[in-house]
């Protein structure tokens, strides 16, 4: 019983530390986004 608890413990730490290098890895693509947006944006309104 006490090792399906310890293997539960290592499984709920792993996903937390996927989660947090997916979410980290979200918005730096979200953060690459605007950026291309906001360039895009003013090279159409200057042409």
């Amino acid at each position: 019983m006490i090792i399906l608890l310890l293997l539960l413990a290592a499984l709920v730490v792993v996903g937390i530390v996927l989660a947090v290098a997916v979410i980290k890895w979200l918005f730096i693509l979200a953060v690459v986004a605007a950026l291309c947006w906001i360039i895009l944006f003013f090279v159409r309104r200057t042409a």
